[in-house]
């Protein structure tokens, strides 16, 4: 028959068991202490990144700065000729400005303001001055009537 093999006693057991929780603790203990350790030397890391980051990203600001200007320049050299020529077209199409448009604006809201502010008046009755009377002609002088004496009445 085949011989069974010496398991270990619940003594052999105890021990390994208590071993396991023995380096449990000592894991969680060590942790406690490196953790504290580690957790400021990440958080010294990550301002060192942070800072790197705000370098970098700086830089990159000025770039895109020094970027933007150039394309305004190129922009601007671009499309002046081509404003002057479309400019010089419409003018000779007699197509008005946008500055002659806005003056034209602003006129008409300044007479419609105007028009609203007379209408909104009382309307008084307009007061006429007498016209200076003319002077009348002169009249030819009368003739006097001939004196005439009655007649006497005939005796009979």
């Amino acid at each position: 028959m085949a011989t069974r093999k010496k398991s270990q006693t619940p003594a052999g057991l105890k021990g390994t068991a208590t071993e396991i929780v023995l380096a449990g603790l000592g894991a969680f203990n060590l942790a406690g202490e490196e953790g504290s350790r580690i957790f400021k030397s990440l958080v010294a890391r990550g301002r060192e990144q942070k800072d790197q980051n705000k370098e970098w990203l700086d830089g990159l600001a000025e770039r895109a700065q020094g970027l933007k200007g150039e394309a305004k320049s190129a922009l601007g050299r671009v499309a002046t000729p081509i404003e002057d020529g479309l400019a010089t077209a419409l003018q000779s199409l007699g197509v008005p400005t946008r500055k002659e448009i806005l003056a034209l604006t602003h006129r008409v809201e300044a007479l419609t303001k105007h028009v609203t502010k007379v209408k909104a008046a009382p309307e008084k009755a307009p007061v006429r001055k007498a016209a200076p009377k003319a002077a009348a002609p002169k009249a030819a002088p009368r003739r006097k009537a001939a004196a005439t004496k009655p007649v006497p009445a005939a005796a009979d």
